[in-house]
C-alpha cells in the first residue's frame, strides 16, 4: 500500500470512529440537533489535546506526522478498543503499544556482553 493510500485508510478509519462517538460518551449534552452523527471535530481534537487544525489535516490525508503519543490520545478520545487502537496504529505507520509478537528482536552485540556478565 502507497503512503498516499495508507493516509486516505487512515483518515477515512479516524472519521469513521468520531461518527459512532456520541457527545454522551465523552461526558458531553446532548442539546439540540446536531449535523454532524457523532462527535465534531472540534469536540475530538480538544479532548485528544491537539489543535483543531492539525486534527482536520489528518482527517483530509494530508501528509503529516503522527506521533505514537498523539495516536494514543487520539484513540482514548474516539473510545477504540483494543483492536482498533492497534489497527489505527497500524495504519499510521506505527507498532502498536505492546506488540511484541512482531518486534524484531533486539540482540546486543557479542563485544558488549562481557558488560553484562557480574563478578
Amino acid at each position: 500500500m502507497s503512503s498516499d493510500e495508507q493516509r486516505h485508510e487512515l483518515a477515512q478509519f479516524i472519521r469513521s470512529r468520531r461518527d459512532r462517538r456520541r457527545p454522551e460518551d465523552v461526558g458531553l449534552p446532548s442539546v439540540g440537533h446536531r449535523r454532524t452523527p457523532g462527535l465534531r471535530r472540534e469536540e475530538v481534537a480538544t479532548i485528544a489535546g491537539v489543535s483543531i487544525t492539525w486534527y482536520t489535516w489528518l482527517e483530509q490525508a494530508r501528509e503529516i506526522r503522527v506521533s505514537r503519543q498523539v495516536l494514543g490520545s487520539l484513540a482514548g478520545a474516539l473510545g477504540l478498543d483494543a483492536v482498533d487502537r492497534n489497527h489505527l496504529f497500524r495504519l499510521a505507520g506505527e507498532m502498536p503499544p505492546g506488540d511484541t509478537a512482531s518486534r524484531d528482536r533486539a540482540e546486543l552485540p557479542r563485544q558488549h556482553e562481557p558488560l553484562l556478565v557480574h563478578g
